[in-house]
C-alpha cells in the first residue's frame, strides 16, 4: 500500500483553543497527507495542494529537531509507520492527520489509523469536512477532529454554501461515531457577521466552534470580539473559543 506524503514530525499541537475536543498544547506525531481538493485564498500548504508535483516527502530524524530526510513519493505504508513510531518521545497525546487533505488517501489513511490504534496511539484528525462519504469510513476510528467551516472569504470552492453544509454532516458523523469534535472557522476582515450566525445555528447544539483569525492577521480585536459574540448569542457562551496558530509564533513547525 502506497501513500503520497508531505512530511512526518513531531511537535506539539498549536490551534484549537480550549474548546472540548481540541488537543491544543498536546504533543502529537504529525502525519501530513499530500494532495487537496479545495483552493483556499490563505492556504498555508500550498505546495502540497497538487500531490502530483509533490515529488517527495519528508520525516523528522530525531523528534522536536527540525532535521528531516527525504524520500521519494509514493511512499511506502511501513515507511510511514516506521517514520511515524521513531518520533514516540512517550508523552504524544494523540496522532494527527492533517494536509492537504487526508481523507482524499481515505484507503491508506483508515489503514494507518488503524494501525496506530493497534499500537496504543489516539487518532487526531484535521480535515475540511467537505467529503463526508470519505469522513464515515474513518469516523470509527477517530477519537478527535478538528472539522473546518470554510468562511466565504476563504474562496475555497463555487458553491460555497454547499461546502459548509457538508462540513457539517462531517461533524455529525464523527460524533455520532464517538469522536471529540470541534468546528474551526477562519475569520478576515472581510467575514460578514450574518454568515458567522448562520455557522453558528448549523452548529448549535452539535459541536463547539473555535474562530481563528486568518495569518497575517488582518482583522482587529474589536471585530474579533464582535464575531465572537454573535456566535456565542446563538451557541451558548461556552461553546466558542479563539484559536490562534500559536506555533508559529514560537517559530516551531
Amino acid at each position: 500500500m502506497k501513500l503520497i506524503m508531505a512530511e512526518v514530525f513531531n511537535s506539539w499541537q498549536g490551534e484549537g483553543g480550549s474548546v472540548p475536543g481540541s488537543a491544543f498544547g498536546r504533543r502529537q506525531i504529525f502525519v501530513r497527507f499530500a494532495g487537496c481538493d479545495l483552493h483556499c485564498a490563505w492556504c498555508d500548504s500550498r505546495e502540497f495542494i497538487d500531490a502530483s508535483r509533490v515529488s517527495r516527502w519528508r520525516y523528522e530524524v530525531e523528534p522536536f529537531t527540525g532535521r528531516f530526510e527525504y524520500r521519494p513519493n509514493p511512499a511506502e505504508f511501513d515507511e510511514v509507520v516506521e517514520a511515524i513510531t521513531r518520533l514516540d518521545t512517550g508523552d504524544i497525546h494523540s496522532i494527527s492527520y492533517t494536509g492537504g487533505e487526508p481523507t482524499i488517501q481515505v484507503k491508506p489513511l483508515k489503514v494507518l489509523m488503524g494501525k496506530m490504534k493497534e499500537l496504543g496511539f489516539d487518532n487526531f484528525l484535521e480535515t475540511h469536512g467537505g467529503l463526508p462519504e470519505l469522513i464515515r469510513e474513518v469516523a470509527p476510528l477517530t477519537d478527535y477532529a478538528s472539522v473546518d467551516i470554510k468562511d466565504e472569504t476563504a474562496k475555497a470552492t463555487e458553491d460555497w454554501r454547499s461546502l459548509v453544509l457538508r462540513e457539517v454532516e462531517s461533524i455529525r458523523i464523527l460524533k455520532e461515531a464517538g469522536a471529540k469534535v470541534y468546528a474551526k472557522l477562519v475569520v478576515t476582515s472581510e467575514t460578514k457577521v450574518e454568515n458567522v450566525r448562520w455557522y453558528a445555528g448549523l452548529l448549535k447544539g452539535l459541536a463547539p466552534l473555535v474562530i481563528q483569525p486568518r495569518e497575517p492577521i488582518d482583522i482587529s480585536q474589536v471585530r474579533l470580539m464582535e464575531l465572537y459574540r454573535e456566535a456565542s448569542l446563538i451557541m451558548g457562551r461556552k461553546n466558542v473559543g479563539l484559536s490562534f496558530q500559536v506555533h508559529k509564533y514560537l517559530n516551531v513547525l
